[in-house]
Order: C-alpha cells, then structure tokens, then sequence
C-alpha cells in the first residue's frame, strides 16, 4: 500500500480538481450505479476515500457502501454526510474483507486499483470482489494505460513542478519526482508542497510518499480472467469511446463468470 499519500485528506481534497477524470467518471459510474439499483441491488465502493464518487452515487438515490482503509480519509468522508443513512462507509482492506451482502455493481474508482503492488493482493482483491457480486453483477474500474516513452523519461529520477498558485497568503508551489522501475513495474512518486514568502523564501515543505503498479492492457485482461471475471468492454474513457493507441486511461467493465464461489455462512 501507499506510503502516506493520504495521511492528508484535506490536502488530498484541495489537488487536482481540474483533473479531467474527476470530471468525467462520476456520470459513467453512476450510471452504472442506476443499472444496478434498477436490478434491485446496492453499489460497493472499493478504496472510496473521502467519498468523492461515493457521495455523487448516493445523492443520486442510489444505496452504495464505500469501504476504504485509511482512516484519515474515511473519517473526512464520514464527516461530509454526517446524518445521512446512506452511504454507509465501512474500514476495510479491499485485499481483505467480507460484507454479508451481494452488490450489484463493485467500482474501483481513480486508479486505485494500482495501489495493490503484487499480483498476488490483486487477485486477493478480485476474489473478494468476486463472492460479494450479486448475480449478473459487474465489475467497473479505470487504470491509466501506461506510456512507454513517458515511463522511458522517468528512468532516472527527476523533478518537475506540478502547479504553481497563489493562496491568501502566500505562494504555493507543488513539486513532484517520480520513479519508474520495469522490473516490477512500480512508479514511485514524492511530492512536495511548498509555501514561499513573496521574496520566494520557504515557509513550510510537506512532503507526500505514492506508489503505484501500473499493469498493461492483455495483463489486466488476463488477470481478470484468472480470477473468473468475464471482461464485458474495455473502453478508452469514461464516454465509453474505443480504447486505442492513444487512449490514456482504460475503463474496464466485467462481469463474474457463472461458476461464481458463495458466501461461507
């Protein structure tokens, strides 16, 4: 698992809200979530965070439970429906845990489904997901399709700024340094808020640890497989365009074979 990435929920909050992803996956998983409450089934939110997907599922009418393992993040998600019975948040481990209900939909939102850096906590977390899929179930998640040339730039470390942007008062600026190492195929990234004073000395440096397992298409295809997933689509965004060569995201959509395992009592 990741270092402390999200030992910060608020700062977590605060980053990448221009990303295009944040802006595009809530329709794609909640419409997803409507198929499956139409089917009369609940949504199960793996590494849910502070419930950025989660919450949008839910104020759509729709049941869904967000399981997550950080604390920090899971109480900001708490705190943010503070009254409501749903969602329903639950502290779990996606590599390990067991709810006494069926879902008809499990999402893995944000890529972070890479998180899990063995391929034997990957399989772990599909089985898992596996016995809690109700019948006819799917599986949604979104992985970023590596780019080799970019990974080929990454071989030795550097560092680059991120954002540059002024607060109420002071300059922050966001560095980050990344690691790409092929023979596991983990990406390593530190990344440094920093506070400067208008003659640009620093005030305050936080620094954040990430890691990640990127996988590769026919891996993440095969893996699926192997853990008795049908793949349903693969598709290139969240617009459910193809996925082609120049697609930088992959949204996977499967559904569990039908010799699915059950619940043990």
């Amino acid at each position: 698992m990741p270092d402390d990435y999200y030992s910060d929920p608020e700062a977590y909050d605060s980053e990448r809200g221009d990303d295009p992803i944040r802006r595009d996956d809530i329709p794609f998983y909640v419409g997803l979530a409507k198929e499956a409450a139409a089917a009369g089934h609940a949504v199960l939110e793996l590494a849910c965070g502070t419930g950025r997907v989660t919450i949008a599922i839910a104020e759509a009418g729709l049941p869904i439970v967000g399981l997550d393992a950080s604390p920090a993040m899971l109480g900001r998600a708490r705190h943010k429906t503070e009254g409501r019975d749903n969602p329903r948040w639950v502290d779990g481990d996606m590599r390990d845990f067991r709810l006494d209900e069926r879902f008809g939909l499990v999402i893995i939102p944000f890529r972070s489904f890479l998180h899990l850096l063995t391929v034997a906590d990957q399989k772990a977390c599909l089985a898992h997901i596996r016995e809690h899929l109700a019948e006819g179930g799917r599986l949604a998640l979104n992985v970023f399709n590596p780019d080799l040339a970019v990974i080929s730039g990454w071989q030795t470390a550097k560092r680059d700024l991120w954002e540059r942007r002024p607060a109420s008062d002071h300059k922050r600026e966001h560095w980050f340094t990344r690691q790409y190492s092929s023979a596991v195929q983990q990406l390593d990234e530190v990344r440094q808020d920093v506070a400067l004073s208008d003659d640009a000395a620093i005030i305050s440096r936080v620094q954040r640890n990430l890691r990640l397992r990127y996988v590769f298409r026919y891996e993440m295809e095969h893996l699926l497989a192997l853990s008795g997933f049908e793949v349903e689509s693969l598709y290139g965004w969240f617009d459910r365009r193809p996925f082609t060569d120049e697609s930088t995201e992959m949204v996977w959509l499967a559904r569990a074979a039908s010799d699915r395992p059950h619940l043990s009592s």
